[in-house]
């Protein structure tokens, strides 16, 4: 293996780390706010992926329209899905019965896609495209040959995740969103509403998840199978430390380098070898890597 094709790799890599990191982060924050395992992550992620492609494809709108527009049905779809999936169920005698609910709603997400955007795949264009040709716009670089699209998921994931990072640790709603998910009744004698700060976390996790999809649309096709890349965020969330958010995002774009370096020879097995990393660490450092160890009370 040449520099230039280990750059290219690495590139590939930490793009493909990105999409992870981007669901891996919502999965935390809802862990964090409300103590659920969303297991309808990567079918958020497939679901935004089909808007976006449809408002980009369909309705031909151009990025300065399809923003605001696509922000705006991410938010409703994190509303309706908090008072659906979470919200009748929050007050359960059964305590995984939201976190079964997901599950549910996640076949929920299939069939709506499929029943208004038919079961074929469908293709989006790249978000930069060669005028010439009009296909996938190539970035050189001192002989290294890189997609476009794969520089632009690194910088858009960066900057959403700063972004959640300045909302929790500067910004007043964010503490008290930070709040409301450490002890909500305290959070209410304090004035805190928190219903809306579990809709702005819901709105949030489903944004990351749907731009997620936006981003990485072009590179795969648009179909049902994009939410099968949950497995990778979960193993990138485990990898880095169960309910550690830095861990989960640093866990998800080593999940992307492994994978990317594993097509190399094992093309076929990457999502084995991927898994394979996983069980390893698993063996060596049971809390994942940033995570703290657990001591078991006698």
């Amino acid at each position: 293996m040449n520099l230039n094709t280990m750059i290219s790799l690495t590139i590939n890599g930490f793009a493909m780390g990105m999409i992870y990191a981007l669901m891996a982060m919502g999965l935390i924050l809802l862990i964090r706010a409300i103590g659920v395992m969303n297991f309808a992550q990567g079918d958020l992620l497939m679901f935004g992926a089909f808007i976006t492609c449809a408002l980009t494809v369909d309705l031909k709108l151009p990025l300065w329209a399809l923003i605001p527009i696509a922000l705006v049905i991410f938010s409703v779809v994190g509303v309706v899905f908090m008072f659906t999936v979470y919200w009748p169920l929050r007050n359960a005698t059964y305590p995984t019965a939201t976190v079964i609910s997901t599950m549910g709603a996640a076949m929920v997400l299939k069939e709506i896609a499929t029943l208004i955007w038919g079961s074929l795949p469908r293709s989006m264009p790249p978000l930069m495209k060669n005028p010439t040709t009009g296909k996938a716009a190539i970035l050189k670089f001192n002989g290294v040959t890189l997609q476009w699209q794969f520089v632009l998921t690194i910088l858009v994931g960066i900057v959403l995740i700063t972004l959640v990072f300045i909302l929790f640790e500067k910004l007043y709603a964010g503490r008290m969103m930070q709040a409301a998910a450490q002890d909500k009744y305290a959070a209410e004698l304090l004035g805190i509403p928190t219903i809306l700060t579990t809709a702005a976390t819901y709105i949030i996790v489903v944004t990351l998840a749907s731009v997620g999809g936006y981003m990485i649309a072009p590179i795969f096709m648009v179909s049902n199978t994009l939410g099968s890349l949950q497995l990778r965020a979960f193993a990138g969330v485990v990898i880095g430390g169960f309910g550690n958010i830095k861990g989960a995002i640093l866990g998800s774009i080593l999940i992307g380098l492994v994978e990317s370096y594993s097509t190399v020879q094992f093309s076929q097995y990457k999502d084995a070898v991927v898994f394979l990393v996983l069980i390893a660490v698993l063996l060596i450092r049971p809390q994942g890597l940033f995570g703290e160890k657990v001591a078991d009370k006698a």
